[in-house]
């Protein structure tokens, strides 16, 4: 018999690929998931997404912490002949490239975590879903005729 994966929940064992923060975090959400009744096996596309990008804005925290959000640049000049350093001058500040890593990993975190009704929200509209109610083709053409004649 094959599992109907419009019914079946998200697993809770998380993707191998998946790095030690997503790991935690997909472990963290999949019992607060499962509980909705919209969400379904298909998800879990949706859900590993969300668990990479949570990795990646882990990582570049991490590396900003340690590095700080940027570092200065210095312009070094040598000596032709031997190679020694003639100068060392300062010319500025390097913006740390994991800045817009964890910038760019938000911003994806935030699209999916709509998707998936991870903020109050996006959670009020997929509650507040309705099934599409089915109009027969007689109730269609009485309420037209009504229309008509009133």
């Amino acid at each position: 018999m094959k599992e109907d994966l419009t019914k079946a929940k998200l697993p809770t064992t998380p993707p191998k690929y998946l790095g030690k923060n997503g790991a935690i975090i997909w472990k963290y959400l999949v019992p607060f998931l499962n509980k909705n009744k919209k969400v379904i096996r298909a998800d879990q596309y949706l859900l590993a997404q969300y668990c990479s990008a949570y990795d990646i804005y882990r990582e570049a925290y991490e590396n900003v912490k340690k590095e700080g959000l940027q570092s200065k640049k210095f312009k070094t000049a040598l000596n032709p002949v031997d190679g020694s350093v003639v100068a060392h001058d300062f010319t500025g500040y390097a913006k740390n490239p994991s800045v817009q890593a964890m910038s760019d990993a938000l911003n994806k975190m935030n699209a999916l975590g709509k998707e998936l009704g991870l903020s109050p929200k996006s959670r009020n509209e997929l509650i507040n879903l309705k099934e599409p109610e089915k109009k027969t083709k007689k109730k269609d053409a009485k309420e037209e005729l009504k229309k008509f004649f009133t």
